[in-house]
C-alpha cells in the first residue's frame, strides 16, 4: 500500500490488481480494514480499472484462514461498492 500512489504517475488506462489481503499473517483482517485499503488505492485508480486480490498466493496458508481471508475481501469489496454508488 506504500507505492499506491505511483499508480497515478505510472498506470495510465491500465487495469491493476491490488493485494488488499496479507496472506503472510494468519490474523483476519476486519472487512472495514481491507476496505480502508481499496479505498487507499481508490484515490490513484479509478474503480472500473481496480481488481481485488490478496497480495500474494495462499500455497502457505491453512486452508480455513484463506477462506475467511477472501469472506472478509468480498464484504469489504461490498462495503466500499456500495459507498461508490
Amino acid at each position: 500500500m506504500a507505492e499506491a500512489e505511483l499508480w497515478s504517475q505510472y498506470g495510465g488506462d491500465k487495469e491493476l490488481v491490488a493485494g488488499v489481503v496479507d496472506v503472510k499473517g494468519r490474523s483476519i483482517e476486519t472487512p472495514e480494514v481491507i476496505a480502508g485499503r481499496i479505498r487507499t488505492v481508490l484515490r490513484h485508480c479509478a474503480p472500473e480499472k481496480l481488481w481485488l486480490a490478496p497480495d500474494c498466493g495462499f500455497s502457505q496458508t491453512p486452508r480455513w484462514v484463506g477462506v475467511k481471508k477472501l469472506e472478509a475481501l468480498v464484504r469489504a469489496a461490498a462495503l466500499v461498492r456500495e459507498e461508490l454508488s
